[in-house]
């Protein structure tokens, strides 16, 4: 009777060893897959910018100029109206919004969202679309050299943090 209750705790002790390592792996799995999903589309994206509308500044070490924690940028995917994407986190959620700026004369035209009106007032804005990227983020930072955009996301699940860095060049900026 010893023996056999020796083996069934060394067995349980084993599948229970296992399925928490399966667990920790799927949550890690998740947590990877999240992170290059959400960099690749914000770098695609970025690379087809046809112009920035958030000032980065040029470095991440400033402490009197940090960077960038969302990051909005005409896009240039739709030549036929001219809208603008935006970056940002809402909680541990990576946010993408389509933007569009009009004035009130006529909202069915879109304007660039540094355009002024006949009496100097900037336009209006309404959001055509807000989703959710990704999620369990911590940070995002951006900031510029010249023409190449560097993307930083930090996540964290499960006590487990992970930190990527990319670089793109944008195109047409």
């Amino acid at each position: 009777m010893a023996i056999f209750t020796l083996v069934t705790l060394v067995a349980y002790s084993l599948y229970s060893l296992g399925q928490n390592t399966y667990r920790r792996g799927g949550a890690e799995m998740e947590i990877w897959q999240n992170a290059r999903a959400t960099l690749d589309r914000m770098t695609r994206e970025v690379r087809q910018a046809e112009s920035l509308t958030t000032i980065l500044p040029a470095t991440d070490g400033d402490l009197n100029n940090p960077p960038a924690n969302e990051l909005q940028f005409q896009s240039g995917h739709d030549a036929s109206a001219i809208t603008y994407v935006r970056y940002y986190l809402d909680g541990a959620d990576l946010m993408r919004q389509k933007i569009a700026y009009y004035f009130s004369i006529q909202p069915e035209v879109y304007v660039a969202c540094d355009s002024q009106d006949q009496f100097g007032n900037p336009p209006q804005s309404i959001i055509l679309e807000d989703s959710l990227v990704g999620e369990y983020f911590t940070d995002l930072d951006f900031w510029q050299n010249n023409n190449l955009i560097n993307i930083m996301i930090h996540l964290s699940k499960n006590d487990r943090v992970i930190d990527l860095m990319t670089s793109v060049y944008g195109r047409n900026l």
